[in-house]
């Protein structure tokens, strides 16, 4: 376990039942956590890789609520429950790919651009994060532009699609990706249109809601 920035840490779980699962990619488990009340409560981080024994999760430290305390306070020799894994980032065989994301979704753009590598392929990644500090490290292959909100509320569309104005499609068919707070998802979505992408073309997934507690 360690420190990738100052707001995310990693995790690495290790036993035999881990080798004899099948873990597509970014796909996600359910760790099972205490709540505030003493009541189960269950916290959904994506798998970053697997190897073995071994499954990795880059856990985001977002605040005080039970996933980011617990994620914040693991020390190597604990226990951890979890239930999984589930569903499954889609790699079509489009001419090129694209990727947009807030800090949330970078573990499973990390896995994404792993998996796009092996085929022998790029991936361009929009990526907002709080600051530079936050950087997260993604596969060679991935061409990132980091959109820092340097003090601006997390949750908002606008350093998204403001930054889709200097995108240009590829040639051929593409595909897109969309992970992060559900409303920016919604928003920004429709102005991928602009793209040539239909909805059909776009991956879409939220992982935290702004008007409700996170999901990690």
């Amino acid at each position: 376990m360690g420190s990738l920035s100052p707001h995310m840490r990693r995790i690495v779980l290790t036993a035999p039942e881990i080798a004899e699962r099948d873990w597509p990619l970014g796909c996600d488990i359910a760790v099972v956590l205490a709540g505030p009340d003493g009541r189960e409560v269950r916290r959904r981080y994506t798998v970053r890789s697997s190897d073995g024994d071994r499954l990795v999760l880059d856990a985001l430290l977002h605040g005080h609520g039970p996933g980011s305390s617990w994620a914040a306070s693991l020390r190597a020799g604990e226990q951890v429950t979890f239930f999984g894994p589930r569903g499954e980032l889609p790699l079509p065989p489009a001419d090129w790919l694209l990727a947009l994301t807030d800090e949330s979704g970078l573990p499973a753009i990390g896995a994404l651009a792993e998996a796009a590598e092996a085929a022998g392929r790029r991936l361009r990644v929009l990526a907002e994060i709080a600051d530079d500090g936050e950087r997260y490290p993604l596969p060679g292959n991935a061409e990132v532009r980091w959109l820092t909100r340097d003090g601006q509320p997390a949750g908002r569309p606008d350093l998204l699609i403001g930054a889709l104005d200097g995108v240009q499609p590829g040639t051929g068919a593409g595909f897109g990706y969309l992970l992060g707070e559900s409303r920016v998802i919604v928003a920004v979505r429709d102005a991928l249109a602009r793209l040539g992408l239909s909805r059909s073309e776009v991956y879409a997934k939220g992982y935290w809601n702004l008007n409700s507690r996170p999901t990690r």
